[in-house]
């Protein structure tokens, strides 16, 4: 073992860290332990979470979330606030009939306001959370923050996902470059409230979002719109995945909606597309060999309200050869 000491040689000044830090220090990860040193050496009163990033290092996001850790554990709060007291309170009896209070509410806020020391009791006491915690860290490359360990356990506590179903998620997410928290849990939100439960249901929707990502990224490439799409027009590009309406035809569709209205309209695109798709055509050349049997359609009618049922000729002939006598 080998003795150090601080170097103070180089130093201007000290200053203070609340020994509550200290208590919190198995809990807190590298990020928020940058972000507090940041703010207690600058005595920093008004936050700005771009600022603070930017001058230690992190995204935004992480020091949002290492703010929100400190202000967890009780290090940091806000002016006019009283500092939230990190020791458990004693149970109090409950002034209702505990009938009355929703299950799922409870179990919800039981959750949902986990404080970092709570996720580090569930994380030691639960396999399927620390496997979870491990495996989540693995595929998204990176030590997961206070907010992201709150939401996994939320997903898997009060929505019932199982944790082979979340790392399905985790790795499409991974997949489509989308590998952020809030892109996690809208998909798991989605799969709980359609009941996608099982292995066998869940790789059909990744197969599904995968088609629908693809031809997504497609539309908004060959299209050229240089923005991203709107939610309508998501909700368009989603119902022609699952159709496995191809790019070839929308695009076909764009410009007959182009030459049409002048315009991008996708409800216009659509009902182009529909009227296709009901009538089996799968690619451009089914499309023209529609419209040609329309247009054939259309002309035949024509062609045979000139033929008559009698020949003229043979009337005129019968007309001169048929002359009446005047008496």
């Amino acid at each position: 073992m080998m003795n150090y000491k601080i170097n103070w040689d180089g130093a201007n000044g000290v200053f203070a860290v609340p020994d509550s830090v200290a208590d919190s220090l198995k809990l807190a990860n590298g990020k928020a332990v940058k972000v507090l040193l940041y703010i207690l050496k600058n005595k920093i009163t008004d936050i700005d979470y771009n600022s603070i990033a930017a001058a230690v290092g992190v995204s935004d996001e992480d020091a949002e979330d290492a703010i929100s850790f400190w202000q967890q554990v009780g290090v940091i709060y806000a002016d006019g606030n009283k500092p939230v007291q990190v020791e458990k309170a004693v149970p109090s009896a409950p002034s209702v009939n505990p009938i009355e209070i929703s299950s799922e509410l409870a179990k919800e806020k039981a959750t949902k306001m986990l404080s970092p020391a709570e996720i580090a009791e569930r994380a030691e006491n639960n396999e399927e959370i620390k496997f979870l915690f491990s495996a989540a860290e693995a595929t998204l490359g990176k030590v997961l923050t206070y907010t992201e360990q709150r939401t996994i356990i939320w997903l898997y506590e009060y929505y019932g996902i199982a944790p082979d179903i979340l790392m399905m998620i985790m790795d499409f997410a991974v997949s489509q470059s989308k590998a952020t928290i809030g892109f996690i849990e809208k998909i798991a939100t989605t799969w709980h409230d359609n009941g996608i439960t099982t292995h066998e249901q869940a790789e059909r929707e990744i197969r599904q979002l995968q088609n629908f990502y693809s031809l997504s990224g497609q539309v908004t490439s060959r299209l050229e719109l240089n923005r991203t799409l709107t939610p309508t027009e998501r909700k368009f590009v989603n119902e022609w995945a699952l159709k496995n309406i191809s790019i070839e035809l929308i695009v076909l569709a764009y410009e007959r909606t182009i030459d049409s209205i002048g315009k991008v309209k996708f409800s216009y695109m659509n009902s182009i597309l529909i009227d296709w798709y009901n009538k089996g055509c799968a690619a451009p050349n089914d499309v023209k060999s529609l419209e040609s049997k329309r247009a054939a359609a259309k002309s035949t009618p024509q062609k045979e309200a000139k033929k008559h049922s009698y020949d003229l000729d043979l009337l005129v002939a019968h007309a001169i050869n048929n002359t009446p006598k005047i008496k």
